[in-house]
């Protein structure tokens, strides 16, 4: 069977089973911090497990697409690990249980599907006596093909931290003994490929909290898992997953366009499959909006992308070579994901901007390797950072070569410096709750916030920790962040305590307000919520100047320049777009002009509520990555702009005031990203301009062509430079022929001078002019800058072997409680007693004599 007839078969399947088919949801997973990637097919369900948000449906199926690097080291070498998959899934919310999860699984595995049942097993978990006694009595399996597993086997979740989860039973399908690992105890569970785990049937009846315990599920049910690869392999005869139609016709094309020969050598059969697994995954994940960088998700896809470069290269093949199997991917899975057609062009560029990038560093980066391994055993955390900063080499990339070479690395050492370089960033974990929540009651709150903005209404959950409480209201106004714009602030006020609202955002489907206690003492009940109109109106002005930007960049750009991103907050946003060079000043100049035009029309601007499909028949443009369910809202500006968005926008572009782009950067490899300030931040900074242009003024003497005056300030200045390089010369040329002429005097062999009012150049100038003029001695020039030494230590071309500077500096540094360095004829250090000059002086005559 052909793996979009075996997609298609399980869903109709359970569709008759009055199942509702439901989409997969993004690889980035919505209102669950918890998560970095989607990895199971029951993470958009986990809400409707806990009961915090109303059943759209009791009864779902679906096709979900998954991301997992936990087996990054086996993707490749075995025939069933591979970094993105797809998952079928059965689910059940408070309906049906074990033994229609089980019976249903039987009946499309050997009915549907035709499966040998002789070459099926399952497993139960250990106390789980209810499903053992369905597989045996009601399926009639011999209960030597049923075996009890424990915890780590057969007791499932939760997807994070916290959430549903509960026992399972796992079916195992039997290749043959040409599989096994040979052990007597080799049975369903074994670690070698005979007994392949095809689906896994999780019963969730508790919920864990964050701090482990298990709670009763208020909607348990069914959530089944189905790896779509491995049942392919299974039902089309092959030995591995990369044997597949999943697979196989990447790996047809990477053979073709390299002439490279597969099933003859395992080394090359391993990097194929991992650059066909990997260019597989970046396609789907990029394809959901994540683009490579070096943080958080796109730190995930920039390390796989970079670890099938190298791999490139040790198939001697050094030029942008990924990017050419976009088209295939593409057209292999386009029949279940049309939406991958529309950015074939845009994931193409990126996944090539990558390879260009990594490779321009990679070769330097493999010579730096190689240089540590001649002289050490293992590779340091500063080498290791350095490889990783400088080179771009992913600290996993560095363990996988360094184990390739028999070395270790000191992972500590490479953490804690990383740690030092890395912007913290506050956003990562203030959305998860540090304690538990108490329910008061089982409502998931509404948001009233597009029509108020201040309102009476009552905490129904709530989840506090010394001053920081969390807060879900019945009735919310505070809108929570989503879409790139941030969440509210404001006050809730209740009897005797008054809280501030720092934040707010999405937890399970909960509007949640995170505050700080600002008066009295906090108990639940009603309370009047009020949004800071001041800072959402400022926010609502960025917003709204977003999608005016986004038609402008596509007007003037091209319809390539798609929106990838964005941060809005209060007078600022943030702006990503994929486009492929810097915006020249002429194409800044022509997309402000565009925006502000449309601001000083002052066009009303509409958001209202359709359906999905009239949204797009409209030709409203959908931001890949969001969610979208059947009912839309859409924000459109005359016929300029028409989005799906269910932020908080303005009433017409006149309140926006006025735009202005103020910084623009590379975001990632085909991604550029602007900055814009609007409203009344904007007026500030024009206040500040205003005020910064009378100064200048001031300072030049003139009001009047400012530029004309800087720049000849600038010419008189560079003048009077060239002058005083001119005197340093000469001087530096007088104090040389001064000391040396009494080195001579002296019949000595060392020159010892401290400097005033000289330049670090002029300093050095002297030392050279000496050494032009003596061969065979040594000398130190030193000034004292505040308190603290700075030192220049020479030798005369004929000591340079015997006395090499940057030996002496070293010797001399630790006299004065320095540091310095340079080179065999002259180095340089600084810090340090000035009261140990003399010391170090002394020294140097000892190392002369």
């Amino acid at each position: 069977m052909k793996s979009n007839e075996l997609r298609t078969s399980f869903l109709e399947f359970f569709k008759d089973k009055d199942h509702t088919i439901v989409p997969s949801m993004s690889l980035i997973p919505r209102d669950d911090p918890s998560l970095l990637f989607t990895s199971a097919g029951c993470v958009q369900f986990k809400p409707l497990w806990t009961g915090s948000v109303p059943l759209p449906y009791k009864r779902a199926t679906s096709v979900q697409k998954c991301f997992r690097t936990s087996d990054l080291d086996n993707v490749g070498k075995t025939r069933r690990h591979h970094t993105f998959f797809e998952m079928l899934g059965n689910f059940s919310f408070g309906d049906y249980f074990k033994e229609d999860a089980i019976l249903w699984a039987w009946e499309y595995l050997l009915e549907v599907l035709g499966i040998d049942p002789t070459r099926l097993s399952v497993s139960v978990y250990k106390d789980d006596d209810e499903a053992y006694d369905i597989w045996h009595k009601k399926i009639g399996l011999k209960k030597e093909r049923i075996f009890r597993f424990g915890d780590e086997d057969n007791f499932w979740g939760p997807a994070g931290n916290s959430g549903p989860c509960g026992p399972c039973s796992e079916i195992f399908f039997d290749l043959g003994e040409k599989y096994s690992c040979g052990k007597k105890t080799c049975v369903p569970g074994c670690d070698c490929d005979r007994y392949p785990e095809i689906w896994n049937l999780v019963f969730p009846q508790f919920n864990q909290t964050v701090a482990g315990e298990r709670l009763p599920l208020k909607n348990r049910g069914v959530d089944t898992g189905m790896g779509f690869e491995r049942l392919a392999a299974v039902l089309q005869n092959k030995d591995s997953v990369f044997q597949t139609d999943l697979f196989y016709p990447i790996i047809e094309d990477i053979i073709k366009h390299k002439n490279l020969k597969y099933g003859e050598d395992r080394r090359i059969d391993v990097a194929i499959n991992v650059m066909a697994d990997h260019v597989r995954a970046l396609v789907f994940a990029i394809g959901d909006g994540i683009i490579p960088s070096n943080e958080e998700r796109g730190y995930v896809l920039r390390r796989i992308l970079r670890r099938a470069v190298r791999l490139c290269r040790n198939l001697a093949i050094n030029d942008p070579f990924l990017y050419r199997f976009v088209p295939r991917v593409i057209d292999m899975y386009k029949p279940a994901y049309a939406d991958l057609v529309e950015r074939r062009e845009e994931i193409t560029l990126i996944i090539k901007s990558e390879e260009e990038g990594f490779l321009a560093t990679l070769e330097k980066g493999l010579h730096q390797f190689d240089e540590i391994c001649k002289t050490r055993n293992s590779i340091s955390g500063e080498q290791a950072f350095k490889l990783y900063d400088t080179y771009g080499f992913p600290i996993e990339l560095i363990q996988e070569i360094a184990k390739e070479k028999g070395i270790s690395v000191d992972e500590k050492g490479f953490m804690a410096m990383l740690e030092q370089a890395r912007e913290i960033s506050k956003a990562e974990a203030k959305f998860i709750p540090k304690g538990e929540w108490t329910i008061l009651n089982d409502e998931n709150g509404t948001f009233i916030g597009y029509d108020k903005v201040s309102v009476e209404t009552k905490i129904i959950k709530f989840n506090a920790h010394e001053k920081i409480i969390e807060i879900v209201l019945k009735e919310s106004p505070f809108y929570a962040e989503a879409g790139g714009q941030v969440g509210d602030q404001g006050e809730i006020v209740g009897e005797g305590f008054k809280l501030d609202v720092k934040d707010t955002y999405w937890h399970q489907g909960m509007i949640v307000c995170h505050c700080k206690l600002a008066q009295g003492k906090f108990t639940p009940g009603k309370v009047v919520a009020e949004v800071d109109l001041r800072k959402r109106k400022e926010s609502a002005r960025a917003h709204t100047a977003t999608h005016l930007l986004h038609a402008a960049l596509r007007k003037t750009l091209g319809e390539h320049a798609r929106q990838e991103g964005s941060f809005v907050e209060p007078g600022r946003f943030r702006f990503d777009f994929t486009h492929f060079k810097p915006l020249s000043n002429d194409e800044i100049n022509v997309i402000e002009n565009i925006v502000n035009e449309k601001v000083l029309d002052n066009i009303p601007v509409e958001k209202f509520n359709t359906t999905l499909d009239e949204a797009k028949r409209l030709g409203a443009m959908a931001i890949f990555g969001e969610k979208y369910g059947d009912k839309v809202r859409v924000v459109k500006v005359n016929d300029f702009s028409i989005e799906l968005c269910a932020g908080i926008h303005l009433d017409n572009t006149g309140q926006i005031g006025l735009f202005k782009i103020i910084s623009q950067e590379a975001a990632a490899a085909g991604i550029r990203r602007v900055e814009a300030v609007v409203g009344l931040r904007l007026f500030e900074a024009l206040r500040k301009s205003v005020s910064t242009i009378k100064e200048l003024s001031q300072i030049l003497g003139t009001d009047k062509d400012l530029i004309k005056k800087a720049y000849d300030f600038q010419e008189r200045l560079k003048e009077l430079e060239k002058l005083h390089r001119e005197t340093s010369v000469q001087l530096a040329r007088i104090k040389a022929n001064e000391l040396v002429r009494k080195l001579k005097k002296e019949k000595s062999k060392i020159i010892a001078q401290q400097f005033d009012k000289y330049s670090p150049d002029a300093i050095r100038l002297t030392a050279d002019f000496i050494r032009e003029d003596t061969k065979n001695c040594i000398g130190i020039l030193y000034q004292e800058i505040n308190g603290k030494l700075n030192y220049l230590i020479f030798v005369g071309q004929n000591l340079v072997k015997k006395r090499p500077a940057n030996k002496l500096i070293k010797d001399v540094s630790k006299i004065l409680g320095g540091g310095g360095g340079g080179r065999p004829h002259m180095a340089e250090g600084g810090g340090g007693d000035p009261k140990k000059v003399a010391e170090a002086i002394d020294f140097l005559k000892n190392k002369i004599e």
